[in-house]
């Protein structure tokens, strides 16, 4: 009975946010004038790569390791990103055309302006404490998640009380105290953001302690996490262009797969799936990273170089540079693997090697006793067990 309450509520946390998402698209589609490809295209990749990613995740890990609090952090992490969705393009577009907004409206759009305070603490801080196995190192670390959940709720409760005006509606704040009470209530608002960003530091220390110290499928887990956490910064930084207005404004599209990145490699560390292959994804990123743009780089040399001679719209530059591409991404491919298994994951590569040759030479071998020995000698290299043994079936 247990497990069929956490799979229904685990289910009712995940069609709650997919229910926000799609009743945004509604409103969007229904409300918004003009309503333009960008627009649906923005929404779409926040709504799919962001907050469905993030509570779609969560429901895979509390439906696999329900006793895990990490899948439950996430799938709260997302619906605090949704539930203000539906409400946003119809409050939005009221304001743009000056009318009056509904008061629960106006409730929800105010509360939604501060919903990324409990999202982070609930997607980041504290599955960055509880990682990999749900559990902390030790109760020190008690005090910061009583920090990080303190602000969050200092926040959320403080904030939609504070009196002023909402620039986005264009009027005061009707839920705002007057007096003392909305000093206070404003006081309270920024201790709870204090404490929350207090507590992000603490919890990068710590998943940075747990990686030093940790070894064996642990180790592995922690690679994973490693790994989402320099992919999502590697995102961050390419669309640093777009924020300093030096490049197109679909390059911001990158920040939401990149923040979903530390996410998928955190189920991945939890699930234990497929720990061992980190090397092998990071190496096939590289080499399809670096044949992309070497192949993109000669298509350009080419229709540029060939373009000036026979004409900038000749269809035979691009019909050459097509096929010249096609033909090169084959050989191209397997030559920067070679050169980056050489140098990101060289014991991979020696080990190839080493099969490689001894199966040449295998071809050759009649010698029982030698080949015992190259065999053993082989497996050591290659596999380095603590023990190896060879048990040859006799033939009658």
């Amino acid at each position: 009975m247990r497990l069929r309450i956490r799979v229904v509520l685990a289910w009712a946390l995940w069609l709650v946010t997919f229910g926000c998402c799609a009743a945004g698209l509604l409103v969007t589609v229904a409300i918004v004038r003009p309503l333009t490809l960008s627009v649906l295209a923005e929404g779409a990749i926040y709504a799919f790569f962001f907050v469905l990613g993030s509570a779609t995740i969560g429901l895979v890990l509390a439906l696999r390791r329900p006793a895990n609090p990490i899948g439950w952090l996430y799938g709260g992490a997302g619906l605090a990103w949704a539930y203000a969705i539906p409400l946003a393009p119809w409050v939005e577009q009221f304001s743009r055309e000056h009318r009056p907004v509904p008061l629960v409206a106006q409730l929800v759009y105010i509360a939604g302006d501060w919903s990324w305070a409990p999202a982070i603490t609930l997607g980041v801080t504290l599955p960055a404490l509880l990682l990999p196995n749900g559990h902390l190192r030790s109760r020190r670390w008690r005090l910061v998640v009583v920090t990080s959940v303190t602000g969050i709720v200092l926040t959320s409760l403080a904030a939609p009380l504070i009196p002023g005006p909402l620039e986005k509606l264009g009027t005061d704040n009707p839920f705002g105290l007057a007096g003392p009470a909305g000093k206070v209530a404003a006081a309270l608002t920024v201790v709870g953001v204090v404490l929350h960003w207090l507590s992000l530091p603490p919890a990068a220390v710590c998943v940075v302690l747990r990686f030093r110290s940790s070894r064996g499928v642990e180790r592995q887990q922690m690679r994973w996490v490693a790994a989402g956490a320099a992919a999502a910064v590697g995102g961050l930084l390419l669309s640093l262009p777009n924020g300093l207005g030096i490049a197109p404004d679909w390059t911001a599209a990158i920040i939401f797969p990149a923040l979903l990145c530390p996410p998928l490699a955190v189920a991945v560390a939890v699930l234990r799936y497929r720990l061992y292959d980190l090397d092998r994804v990071v190496s096939r990123t590289l080499t399809y990273g670096l044949v992309t743009v070497l192949l993109a780089a000669g298509y350009a040399v080419v229709v540029l170089g060939l373009g000036r001679l026979l004409g900038q719209d000749s269809s035979l530059v691009v019909a050459a540079a097509t096929l010249g591409a096609v033909a090169a991404f084959a050989p191209l491919r397997r030559r920067v693997q070679g050169l980056v298994d050489r140098r990101f994951n060289r014991r991979r590569y020696d080990a190839a090697r080493t099969v490689e040759h001894f199966a040449a030479r295998l071809r050759d071998q009649v010698d029982l006793e030698a080949l015992n020995r190259e065999l053993l000698a082989v497996v050591d290299l290659t596999m380095q067990p603590t023990r190896t043994s060879l048990w040859l079936r006799g033939v009658s």
